[in-house]
């Protein structure tokens, strides 16, 4: 396992997706071909620039004592919760 623990805002939700993109690695830029958007926009998730959304969520599961774990894994052969295998560059 890469990276393990309580996510608590967009910051550290940026540096999860970070850890994960960089596990299966890709380049922000591949990633963002992949999910056909563009670079800018994964660095802005990655860095916790693109917060407004993020921290309203945030807020919401501070005032009803919601908590979000996140892990990396790095085991690239597991498949993905609907069936496909995970791709990995």
């Amino acid at each position: 396992m890469a990276a393990r623990g309580e996510v608590k805002g967009a910051e550290g939700l940026g540096r999860m997706l970070q850890q994960g993109r960089l596990v299966s690695g890709l380049t922000q830029r591949e990633l963002a071909e992949k999910l056909e958007t563009d670079q800018k926009y994964i660095w802005g998730l990655e860095s916790g620039k693109n917060a407004i959304v993020l921290e309203r969520i945030f807020a919401i599961m501070r005032e009803t004592g919601v908590r979000m774990y996140m892990e990396v894994d790095d085991r690239a052969d597991e498949p993905l919760p609907d069936g496909r295998e995970a791709s990995r560059g």
